[in-house]
């Protein structure tokens, strides 16, 4: 009997010591993980991301007002600068990062980025590799743009983009797609078109490797004149090194302006059988010549 009663004591004592031993562990996961989000070095891990982006990119950086994410991650604002004349600063506001789980075990481990820039939401994935992926929603075309430009594209961007090999000079290869809905081209009323041209619903895809860009398909839809083509670019360091090989059908409607068929006109270019013009477009992305 007193064998049977020291045997239940002991394994109440087992099963108390495993309960305290769980209870402990519990507590020390939970005691860490609130320290490391009390203590964690955000501002250091901002300063490291900022700095490894500007490596990448060649693009001057600022960081501000980072904190850590719980469990693992960081949240901060961008301001970046691309001392590109016609583009704006931009500011990236509560971008947050954090690790692609899935990849932290193979060969190319990956960040995961969300934030919100212009107006609009942003989703992106880098990885070691130099794979990128970008989903973007709703992004006001204006708030990319210089306010002083002589000409803007206004309205609102959707696009992705799936590259890989991406490089520091930004070369590599993959595809995209663009969608721009309610485009406009303001400041055309400087050669006598009307100030805001509506050009509609705006679609682009195509592929890109290395600096050649391959535009497979463009059309344009709803505004006040119809287009659809394709063609080549071959980009620069600027607008004026960057080539273009565009081909442009233009399909004029009832609603075309009196001054845009005018101005077609005075091109020389004759209309096909369906009442479109075929244009050529050549030249630099600055200054680009009709054909």
């Amino acid at each position: 009997m007193s064998r049977s009663l020291s045997a239940i004591f002991s394994l109440r004592s087992l099963a108390g010591n495993r309960r305290l031993f769980a209870l402990c562990l519990i507590l020390f996961i939970v005691s860490t993980f609130i320290s490391l989000w009390l203590f964690f070095p955000a501002d250091v891990v901002q300063r490291r991301l900022v700095q490894e982006m500007m490596q990448t990119t060649g693009i001057k950086i600022q960081g501000d007002n980072a904190s850590m994410l719980f469990p693992f991650g960081l949240k901060l604002d961008l301001a970046i600068y691309p001392e590109v004349m016609e583009l704006a600063d931009l500011k990236v506001n509560n971008l947050h990062v954090s690790p692609a789980w899935k990849t932290l075990l193979s060969d190319s481990p990956a960040l995961n980025f969300k934030g919100s820039i212009a107006d609009g939401q942003f989703l992106a994935q880098a990885g070691q590799d130099g794979r990128l992926n970008i989903n973007a929603q709703d992004v006001a075309l204006l708030g990319l743009q210089q306010p002083g430009n002589d000409y803007r594209l206004s309205g609102n961007l959707t696009a992705e983009l799936h590259a890989e090999e991406l490089a520091a000079d930004m070369t590599g290869q993959g595809r995209f797609t663009i969608e721009i809905n309610d485009a406009q081209v303001l400041g055309l009323q400087k050669i006598g078109l009307p100030n805001n041209f509506a050009v509609g619903l705006v679609q682009l895809a195509g592929k890109f490797n290395q600096r050649r860009v391959s535009v497979e398909r463009i059309v344009a839809t709803g505004g006040v004149l119809g287009l659809s083509g394709g063609g080549t670019l071959l980009v620069g360091e600027t607008p004026d090194q960057t080539r273009l090989n565009l081909n442009l059908r233009l399909y004029p409607h009832q609603t075309t302006p009196d001054s845009l068929r005018d101005m077609i006109k005075l091109t020389g270019i004759r209309p096909t059988a369906d009442g479109s013009y075929l244009l050529r477009i050549g030249g630099t992305l600055a200054k680009p010549v009709i054909r």
